[in-house]
């Protein structure tokens, strides 16, 4: 996705964060046994979350296994394996990155996303194959987003909706059994913190390419740091209220393990990472 959902290391026990290394390794090991070792390029952080998430709904104890890394010849690391939850997050990494890749390369005719395109062809069938409902919803709503930005609607809830509903999916699929809406509820508004945060950090530049952004749709590019300022303020009260709706998903949700990991990411570093991008000032006012 897009790499804000991770933890906060420093307030995070030493064993706790060996652990999220544990699920970030053996996603990264399950995108290379499923598919391919390029497929491993869309490894991320925020489907590491996901993974974790997840396999805490299951009362059955993860299985660690340690082993050679070919990122990291020198040493072994410790990778959690045989979990239906990493096997799912593999799959649905590899689905979302190759629907963002044809996205970039419809908005952008990136050369970056074309041969993402290509790399992943394969991969992307396979895991379609596996989870064709999910691939499917996906596609759909990230049409309906592109044709919003075809519209150069400057609606950003309208936007952001579209790309919740896609991670909404993405956090509740069917073994999530009573937990499934709880689930969807918080995956759909991270999917919205996600999408607001990410559009307000690329104004400058989606200003520079003349990318599709809301927040610059009718804006002249005069003073950018002002409007960005008041933008934030604006937007400091309404993704906090975002963050405290996919926290009460997560306290609806009986959870087994990984509860440190989960609720250092959910009540401390998405909040850490929203005042560091939207600034001291707006924070005050959160």
């Amino acid at each position: 996705m897009f790499g804000y959902v991770n933890v906060l290391r420093d307030d995070l026990k030493v064993r706790d964060y060996m652990n999220f290394r544990a699920y970030y390794c053996g996603l990264c090991r399950a995108i290379g046994k499923s598919f391919s070792q390029t497929a491993r390029l869309g490894l991320s952080y925020d489907m590491t979350f996901l993974a974790v998430l997840l396999s805490a709904l299951s009362d059955s104890p993860s299985e660690y296994k340690t082993g050679p890394c070919l990122t990291h010849p020198l040493g072994k690391r410790c990778s959690v394996i045989n979990d239906p939850a990493v096997d799912y997050a593999a799959n649905a990494s590899v689905i979302l990155y190759y629907s963002k890749m044809k996205d970039d390369w419809h908005d952008e005719h990136s050369l970056t996303a074309l041969l993402g395109i290509i790399a992943y062809a394969g991969s992307y069938k396979k895991a379609s194959r596996n989870y064709p409902e999910l691939s499917e919803k996906i596609k759909s709503l990230l049409d309906d987003l592109s044709s919003l930005e075809e519209q150069r609607s400057n609606d950003i809830d309208l936007a952001a909706d579209c790309f919740a509903k896609i991670t909404g999916e993405l956090f509740s699929p069917d073994f999530t059994g009573e937990n499934k809406r709880p689930a969807a509820w918080l995956g759909y508004n991270i999917g919205r913190w996600i999408y607001v945060i990410d559009a307000f950090s690329d104004m400058e530049k989606d200003f520079r390419k003349k990318s599709y952004n809301p927040f610059l749709i009718g804006f002249d590019g005069k003073d950018m740091e002002s409007y960005k300022k008041q933008l934030a303020k604006n937007l400091s009260v309404s993704l906090t209220f975002t963050l405290e709706n996919a926290v009460s998903g997560f306290d609806l949700m009986k959870i087994y393990k990984n509860g440190e990991i989960l609720k250092n990411v959910l009540y401390l570093s998405l909040k850490t990472r929203q005042d560091e991008i939207l600034g001291a000032d707006s924070a005050c006012c959160g």
